[in-house]
This record gives C-alpha cells, sequence and structure tokens, in this order.
C-alpha cells in the first residue's frame, strides 16, 4: 500500500501537493514562477484550513521524526505563509520599489 501524499483528513490539500517544498528558496521561486491565479488557489484552498492544519501539526512529532505525510501539510503552511501577503495586501504577484526574491541567497 502507498503512503498517502498528505494525512487522513487533509487529501482534499493534494491538488496543491506541488506547494510542499523545501528549503525556503525552493518556497520563493515556486511564488516567483507562479500566476497570481495559481497563488490564489492556492491560499483560498489552505487558508480556511490553516487552524486545522496547525492543530494536526501539533499533534505530531517535529523535525526528523515527522510522517512524511505531515512534513509536506507543514511545507504546505510555509508556503501558504509566504504567499499570504501577495494575496491579502498586495493583491498581485509583482511588488512595486522591490528587489527581485531570487536575487537574495541564504548566508551561513
Amino acid at each position: 500500500m502507498a503512503e498517502a501524499l498528505l494525512p487522513e483528513g487533509f487529501a482534499d490539500l493534494a491538488p496543491w501537493i506541488d506547494w510542499a517544498l523545501e528549503p525556503e528558496r525552493a518556497r520563493t521561486a515556486k511564488k516567483v514562477e507562479s500566476s497570481m491565479e495559481e497563488i490564489g488557489a492556492f491560499y483560498d484552498a489552505t487558508m480556511p484550513r490553516l487552524e486545522e492544519i496547525m492543530a494536526y501539526l501539533d499533534t505530531v512529532p517535529g523535525g526528523d521524526e515527522r510522517p512524511a505525510p505531515a512534513h509536506r501539510l507543514y511545507l504546505m503552511s510555509l508556503s501558504l505563509v509566504e504567499v499570504a501577503n501577495l494575496v491579502e495586501i498586495y493583491k498581485r504577484r509583482e511588488v512595486i520599489e522591490a528587489c527581485d526574491p531570487l536575487h537574495f541567497s541564504p548566508q551561513r
């Protein structure tokens, strides 16, 4: 039997599994490469479930002990946070008078 993509109760979010990305740079690239319509569809599907997602994630181990389906749901929630400002505040993908988000690179 194949492992579920997402935890039980969240299968309806499977069409947006391609937003379950790590590291942060991959989420930024997905946001930059997606149309506002794609971003809006992802946001509209996941934002109403955010409290339920967070409540579920509170019940599973974190880090390396987190089961893969739960980890994918966690990554989707991170992507949701990354696109929320575009939908809620800017109402567009391009932000005026800002640097290209792919210009930045993580420093360690």
